[in-house]
């Protein structure tokens, strides 16, 4: 059993992951107080689907924290950033544990360093998984099974904790916890996440541009084109605090593509693009699946 079990989590900003930390909690037995705290319509919905106990508008986020363990932010970035500014302004209980559900992770931590007092624990936080879809209606209880959960530690005095938070994500939400310095989860996010949502909005932009000059191109598109642009159905709503925070590391990540896409071009022209495939094939087939979701799973896995 974990050392870590906080009584009450606060889930702020009801959404698809703060909607899914709630029904994973609940999934799996939790028996603390799950609250949430988001617009009214999303707390509606949450409430109707059982995702949280108890729902109040943001606005009451001063007087939930004197009741609050573990405050979970899951808004945009720079909406959490603001809500840690706005955190270091008020009274906050000694041993509070505050994290985020954030995409990347640099700009966020430095925020929490700055603004929140030493009696309070924050510790940065990003589980690799998520859908196109959005709102708490699309939460999934089983969306972070198996699933990477980066942590990340501010300081050395913060490792305790930030194991014993690791444990009890794993117990109660299946996923796989690491600790990871802030800069460089967001250069490799940058890499395997961040420039892939660009790159698939470009695969699309670039079928329309020739259905544009060839009427029917869309209408043929079939598994593999669809597969490799399912995450363009995203909404750039999100998208826009991850590359405002992360905008260096996914400009380094377009110049590496194109130097190998036009490398490609070359091996293409001469028929010689077979080592690019052969290499690729290989490095793909020994990635870990990351992504493996099991539908039965004990309360403490």
């Amino acid at each position: 059993m974990t050392q870590y079990n906080p009584k009450t989590v606060t889930i702020y900003s009801v959404g698809l992951l703060g909607g899914s930390i709630g029904a994973g909690l609940k999934k799996s037995g939790f028996t603390g107080k799950i609250i949430g705290l988001s617009s009214e319509k999303s707390l509606k919905t949450a409430l109707e689907l059982d995702l949280i106990d108890e729902g109040y508008p943001y606005s009451y986020l001063e007087q939930i924290i004197p009741q609050t363990d573990l405050l979970i932010l899951c808004s945009p970035i720079l909406a959490i950033v603001k809500t840690i500014e706005a955190l270091g302004k008020m009274d906050l209980p000694k041993g509070l544990v505050i994290t985020d559900i954030g995409s990347t992770k640099k700009v966020i931590t430095e925020t929490a360093q700055k603004r929140l007092p030493d009696s309070v624990h924050f510790i940065g936080g990003h589980p690799m998984a998520g859908s196109e879809k959005s709102g708490p209606g699309a939460s999934d209880p089983y969306i972070f099974q198996n699933a990477v959960y980066v942590l990340t530690s501010i300081n050395n005095e913060n490792k305790k904790i930030t194991t014993e938070l690791g444990e009890f994500l794993h117990n109660y939400l299946g996923c796989r916890t690491i600790l990871m310095d802030a800069e460089k989860h967001d250069t490799i996010t940058a890499a395997i996440s961040h420039f892939p949502h660009i790159l698939s909005s470009a695969l699309v932009l670039n079928a329309y541009k020739q259905e544009e000059q060839i009427e029917g191109t869309l209408s043929l598109a079939a598994g593999g084109f669809r597969d490799m642009t399912r995450i363009a159905a995203s909404s750039y709503d999100i998208w826009h605090d991850i590359f405002a925070t992360n905008k260096s590391a996914c400009v380094k990540q377009i110049d590496s593509f194109i130097e190998i896409l036009t490398d490609m071009k070359t091996s293409l022209e001469k028929d010689l693009l077979k080592a690019h495939y052969e290499k690729a094939r290989q490095i793909k087939n020994s990635m870990p699946d990351n992504g493996f979701k099991t539908r039965e799973r004990s309360p403490q896995c």
